[in-house]
């Protein structure tokens, strides 16, 4: 069975490690930790995870939003976190969560929009 690729945009690359070593059995993650390579390039992924670390990522992600793949955005900022609330069409995970409750929502939402 063909692994399902998925984009990470974490520009502080700690958690897509987390992504990697839970997920790597289904999923093919592809970390990205500069926005500029995202031209073209989106279209090729199955869901698109963005972990948002400041009002500049949150801008970045502006920029590409509504290109048609699923999207999961992180925070740890609450401001940056309701901001986010009002979107209905895009998945937020709370990264101030424990890991046992950010892995099962995960799990939830990664199987449920790609299978």
């Amino acid at each position: 069975m063909k692994k399902k690729k998925v984009l990470v945009y974490d520009s502080q690359h700690c958690f897509s490690r987390f992504l990697k070593y839970e997920f790597k059995k289904d999923f093919a993650f592809e970390v990205y930790k500069n926005f500029k390579k995202f031209d073209n390039i989106i279209e090729h992924y199955a869901i698109m995870l963005f972990v948002i670390h400041s009002d500049k990522e949150l801008y970045d992600l502006l920029r590409i939003y509504q290109r048609g793949t699923p999207l999961i955005v992180c925070t740890f900022s609450k401001e940056i976190k309701s901001k986010l609330e009002m979107i209905d069409d895009l998945f937020l995970l709370d990264l101030s969560k424990v890991k046992s409750e950010m892995r099962s929502e995960l799990k939830f939402f990664l199987h449920n929009v790609t299978f």
